[in-house]
């Protein structure tokens, strides 16, 4: 892995590391020059919905300890200029977030981004709460560290009508398959395939609900195809995609970011692909 420094709008690589971050023995924290300017971005250096989504309590975390300070997020424009990568997961992520001041194209000086994290031998910690351990916050400060969403008046309403639409006031659930379902390193794995099989339908037969779905390949492809599936969410936006899982009494899905973003609203299962989630670890899930 590279060590980045982003400075002035470019990408500095400055050394191939091991493990990205700091060791907290070694005492190293975000400098008191930077914190007192009260000018803060939030930036990731991955692009997946549950990359940004684990970190989105940062904003409303910073506004708390620094009441008078700037939070930015960068625009669209501004990670092409740095990464060469087109997406909109940050506007995914924090869009319509009372505690970010903008999205921007330019950010002169430093972003102390998501390489910039304190780690110690405990492996099941936030990636927000190593990120905050950088900028000098205590454990009392950062610990409501799970991820949190704003929709706006419109989402909702389109959102509850959905919902209203297809189980009116009864109770519902949500599943998610993601192209990860029954594989390690993006290749299928036999004894994967089985255990987010196997547990998968176990949690359903135990939740008997209707199910809103995302499914990688057709339900009827699958061995839970024995669900109610009242409604397809693929072709759905994915914030209001997120509206409904956060209304969903329980959130089904092999290991699969997007539903990190809804711990916070919803039971969320997730079948573990990986042994040690190190930095994936997040508060509240029921990993299996």
């Amino acid at each position: 892995m590279i060590f980045w420094r982003i400075l002035d709008n470019k990408v500095y690589p400055i050394k191939e590391v091991n493990k990205l971050g700091f060791d907290e023995s070694e005492g190293l924290r975000i400098p008191d020059e930077y914190l007192k300017q009260q000018n803060f971005t939030i930036l990731r250096t991955t692009w997946g919905t549950g990359d940004w989504g684990i970190i989105s309590s940062i904003p409303r975390l910073l506004k708390n300890k620094y009441p008078q300070c700037k939070v930015y997020v960068p625009s669209n424009k501004l990670i092409k200029k740095l990464f060469d990568i087109d997406t909109s997961v940050m506007y995914d992520i924090f869009q319509n977030n009372p505690y970010v001041d903008s999205f921007k194209d330019e950010i002169e000086g430093e972003i102390f981004h998501d390489h910039y994290r304190i780690y110690n031998s405990n492996l099941n910690t936030p990636l927000t709460e190593q990120i905050l351990k950088f900028w000098q916050f205590s454990e009392d400060e950062y610990k409501d560290s799970q991820p949190e969403l704003y929709w706006s008046k419109e989402e909702k309403e389109l959102g509850d009508k959905i919902i209203k639409k297809y189980v009116g006031d009864s109770e519902f659930g949500s599943l998610l398959i993601s192209e990860r379902f029954g594989t390690q390193s993006g290749k299928y794995n036999k004894s994967s395939f089985i255990n987010d099989n196997k547990k998968i339908i176990n949690l359903l037969k135990n939740n008997k609900l209707p199910y809103f779905c995302w499914t990688y390949k057709p339900l009827n492809q699958y061995d839970f195809s024995f669900i109610n599936n009242i409604l397809d969410m693929r072709n759905m936006d994915l914030r209001l995609q997120l509206y409904i899982k956060s209304k969903s009494k329980i959130n089904i899905s092999n290991q699969c970011g997007t539903n990190h973003c809804v711990v916070r609203y919803s039971n969320v299962y997730e079948v573990q692909r990986q042994q040690n989630l190190k930095m994936n670890f997040v508060k509240g899930i029921n990993y299996e």
